[in-house]
């Protein structure tokens, strides 16, 4: 399998006009990834709270990153997530990854959504190295 990218990610695509355009930041020394971004009400479920399918996309995007500091480019084959406070929209927060493990083509990340020091969902996931 072959992927490409085409700026049009629903996270991160700088040419999606209805993406949260989140600019990602990538240490491939750590092998993390972060952003800092304010979602906008447009994207929530709840009045006043940020859908629970926003927050898992923001989780496996910024796992992605943070799993390509090891192989590029990787795929998500799996993503556990974890609400543990509602996330409200407007606010300013802090999705961050680390890479935990490598087997072979499996990388283990981990990840989470912070606001204020506090952190409101957190996320495993085991990415698949894509050989071209």
């Amino acid at each position: 399998m072959t992927v490409f990218d085409n700026q049009y990610c629903f996270i991160c695509g700088p040419s999606n006009p209805v993406g949260l355009k989140a600019a990602i930041r990538v240490d491939r020394e750590a092998k993390s990834a972060a952003s800092t971004l304010v979602i906008p009400s447009t994207y929530q479920g709840w009045q006043g709270i940020v859908h629970g399918g926003i927050i898992s996309a923001l989780l496996d995007e910024v796992c992605v990153y943070a799993g390509m500091t090891v192989g590029d480019p990787v795929v998500t084959g799996e993503l556990k997530t974890r609400f543990r406070s509602p996330v409200p929209v407007e606010q300013e927060v802090t999705v961050s990854a680390q890479v935990v493990n490598q087997v072979r083509r499996t990388v283990q990340v981990e990840a989470q959504l912070t606001m204020g020091g506090s952190v409101l969902a957190s996320a495993e996931a085991k990415l698949v190295m894509v050989r071209s």
